[in-house]
């Protein structure tokens, strides 16, 4: 099984970076570095060398941290191939369906899909053990309990069909990893939108249990369901259908998924 780090960069956007490890190739990937000098930190705590790069998309904040890992490393950069010319580095595009980090029997890997809306360069990667879903690294397109904004770069309808095609079909079981962490304020805004949701409190209570800035839940994409309304919108609720349509001031607004969806992150957008 391939062996994840994962690193809280204390950012002002609460950026994630994580390394991936596979021990068969003693092989380690670096996914959107922020830091250099602190991935370096963890790699040395961990006694591990950096083979690869990977930036799921092309934002500041999520290849920051290239430069100063490919001084000191010469790691191979990875990313969409239409943010080659936009990332730091960045040597080779990288195919829907390609692994990564197999290991020596392929039964451990990391798979490339690509995930347009929040950018048109953006993917993810999904950690396959034994043939089945394990965890999904997402970058800005899907967080705990909400999604990525459209705002530099992206479009809300594509990001739709990302959700629709890409999330809202993985087994309940796989393990979300965002790129930032906005758990606390996405709750917020879950119930802000749907007070009765009661998963949505009883999920901001055990966050606001937390160490702030050292601990953090690892969610399943079936605990997903419960408390986050883009994923609620699939299969929309009464009490999420009046709370979409009172907060945007518009009851006559269809009660589909697609149109409710678009609705919350439109809300989203200003709250």
């Amino acid at each position: 099984m391939l062996e994840v780090v994962r690193i809280y960069t204390s950012s002002p956007l609460r950026n994630f970076s994580y390394l991936v490890h596979q021990s068969d190739t003693q092989e380690t990937l670096c996914i959107d570095p922020f830091e250099s000098s602190q991935i370096s930190h963890a790699l040395s705590a961990k006694g591990w060398d950096l083979q690869y790069i990977l930036n799921t998309h092309e934002h500041h904040d999520h290849i920051s941290g290239n430069e100063g890992l490919i001084r000191e490393f010469g790691a191979e950069v990875l990313a969409h191939p239409n943010a080659m010319s936009r990332i730091p580095g960045a040597t080779r595009s990288l195919q829907e369906k390609e692994r990564l980090l197999s290991n020596l029997d392929s039964s451990s890997y990391l798979e490339i899909f690509y995930t347009p809306g929040h950018t048109f360069a953006h993917l993810c990667l999904l950690q396959m053990e034994k043939e089945i879903p394990h965890a999904v690294f997402t970058g800005d397109t899907v967080f705990n309990s909400g999604v990525g904004n459209c705002k530099n770069g992206g479009d809300p309808e594509t990001l739709y069909n990302t959700i629709r095609e890409r999330f809202e079909t993985l087994p309940g079981s796989v393990r979300l990893y965002p790129g930032h962490d906005y758990f606390k304020n996405n709750l917020r805004f879950s119930l802000h939108i749907d007070p009765a949701n009661q998963a949505a409190k009883t999920a901001l209570s055990r966050v606001e249990s937390l160490k702030e800035n050292e601990e953090f839940w690892t969610t399943s994409f079936s605990e997903e369901r419960t408390f986050s309304p883009f994923f609620l919108a699939f299969h929309p609720e009464e009490d999420l259908v009046r709370g979409i349509k009172k907060s945007i001031g518009n009851e006559s607004i269809p009660s589909d998924p697609k149109s409710l969806f678009l609705a919350l992150r439109s809300l989203r957008d200003k709250w």
